[in-house]
């Protein structure tokens, strides 16, 4: 598995930060093969290849495509799943940032994040996808104890063979654990299997450590510092990574590179490919997909090789001023 991070930076880059399930023997010598190739649109997603550093897709005008890596795989979560994500939290989530913030009013911005993407945003407007809502969907299981995140294998070293089932939401807002000099809003960190792209885990980390983070919506025009950022848009955006979108072309998108204030709402280009990678699909039965988006800790392995190697990548979120 790989898991990949994305950060955002203010007017920061964001993107996602992989970490691989590599087959023992077989696996790295397969991605190549299994990279299809990839059509010309504006929205991108995230592949198995880190993305490089400063890449930035509205710059070049086409999606990163693993350069003399090779091509990768497409990531995406089972089909049908339900994904469960919860915030780490003791009473409030933030408490020591500059701008407290509430486990209600976090639990409010993520809520809002992650159904912007099912469409849960639009009541009445009708379904996000032609035919239906995406056939994955992010829901909120309630918080977990800071304990968890100190284990967790998307935030901490674990073996290569270990992955783990929690998706976590975390605020660092006594340090900020990784090197960043472009001044990372918020990183997700996904863990994949690097023949399938499959996505086994993903967490996001945010800096409310080196930033001033508000859930004020939208975000105020004036009376705050400059360095503040608005919770919901950096959660949007990194919903969409949590999801398996990259950085896109279309500077209009919540998957641009760069943080907006009050970018909560997603564009023709950011529906166009959330719904590419979770078409709606017929009711499930006499298939072998997966119904439930459960996985068996063993799910990764393959063929009569058996065990799987995992690794991670990350995508960021920046906040460059222009």
């Amino acid at each position: 598995m790989t898991a990949g991070v994305v950060d955002w930076r203010a007017m920061l880059p964001w993107g996602p930060r992989p970490r691989a399930l590599r087959r023992m023997l077989q696996a790295v010598a397969m991605v190549g093969v299994l990279g299809a190739a990839r059509h010309a649109h504006a929205y991108c997603r995230t592949i198995s290849v880190p993305t490089a550093i400063g890449y930035d897709p509205a710059q070049t005008g086409s999606c990163w495509t693993g350069g003399d890596a090779g091509s990768g795989v497409y990531l995406a979560w089972p089909a049908r799943s339900q994904v469960l994500y919860s915030i780490v939290a003791n009473g409030s989530v933030a408490s020591n940032a500059a701008l407290p913030i509430s486990l209600d009013d976090a639990t409010t911005a993520a809520d809002l994040a992650f159904g912007a993407w099912s469409g849960a945003s639009d009541a009445g407007v009708g379904p996000l996808c032609a035919g239906g809502s995406p056939n994955v969907q992010a829901l909120n299981k309630g918080p977990v104890a800071p304990s968890v995140a100190a284990t967790d294998c998307g935030l901490n070293t674990c073996a290569d063979t270990v992955h783990d089932t929690q998706h976590l939401i975390v605020f660092r807002d006594t340090f900020w654990p990784h090197s960043d000099p472009v001044n990372t809003l918020a990183l997700t960190t996904v863990t994949y299997g690097v023949i399938t792209g499959t996505i086994y885990d993903s967490d996001t980390e945010i800096n409310t450590f080196q930033h001033m983070v508000t859930t004020e919506e939208p975000p105020p025009p004036s009376g705050y510092p400059s360095n503040t950022y608005d919770l919901q848009s950096i959660l949007t955006h990194e919903a969409g990574h949590f999801l398996g979108m990259a950085h896109a072309v279309d500077t209009s998108a919540v998957m641009y590179a760069y943080y907006r204030p009050g970018s909560v709402e997603l564009q023709a280009d950011d529906v166009a490919g959330i719904c590419a990678i979770y078409p709606p699909l017929p009711p499930a039965g006499g298939s072998c997909e997966l119904a439930s988006g459960r996985l068996h800790p063993w799910a990764f392995m393959v063929g009569a090789l058996g065990l799987c190697l995992v690794s991670r990548r990350r995508g960021t979120a920046t906040a460059r001023r222009r």
